[in-house]
């Protein structure tokens, strides 16, 4: 590859970076305004139920439920954060690896999401409990939900996000090498 077309995938693909790091961004912070929201309303209707059923199950289910929410908004706070003030006029081979990195569909940093799932499902096991639903339906009905939401989310990966990762490897190996 000649150094002009070298500096025109560079040009495209830094464009491409810049637009989707963007949207990701404000995609994120929907996602956790979204949750900041729901720690309040939550810890609400932890409140007003604990007051009807006076059952430990209720507070314990919604402290669970508002832990959960709050790990998961300050990890996407985390992810906003890093998309939001990606640094574009670093040399080029560090900021191609920063960007093959913020697009591979898993990331250490992505255990945070999954604690945070986990408690959530601690909470609503919890609260159906009181409900009569039994452990493994609550334990069906969650893991089909994040499953749905899992290969949803690789679709779109697969779709949208490799083809830049894919191409910031592949002008990392030509630096490379």
């Amino acid at each position: 590859m000649t150094t002009q077309e070298f500096n025109t995938n560079l040009e495209k693909l830094t464009g491409k970076l810049e637009k989707e790091d963007s949207n990701y961004a404000r995609i994120i912070r929907a996602v956790q305004i979204f949750y900041w929201i729901f720690i309040p309303v939550f810890a609400g209707i932890t409140i007003l139920e604990y007051r009807e059923t006076h059952s430990l199950n209720t507070i314990v289910s919604g402290l669970f439920l508002m832990l959960a929410f709050l790990v998961i908004a300050l990890t996407f706070r985390k992810y906003y954060k890093e998309y939001k003030y990606v640094d574009y006029s670093l040399p080029t081979l560090e900021m191609l690896k920063k960007a093959a990195y913020r697009y591979q569909p898993f990331q250490k940093r992505g255990l945070w999401v999954l604690l945070g799932l986990a408690f959530m499902d601690v909470g609503l096991t919890i609260d159906w409990l009181d409900q009569n639903t039994s452990v493994v339906h609550t334990q069906i009905f969650f893991g089909a939900s994040l499953l749905v939401g899992f290969v949803i989310g690789l679709v779109l990966w697969y779709i949208r996000y490799k083809p830049i990762r894919d191409n910031a490897l592949r002008l990392i190996k030509e630096i490379e090498e």
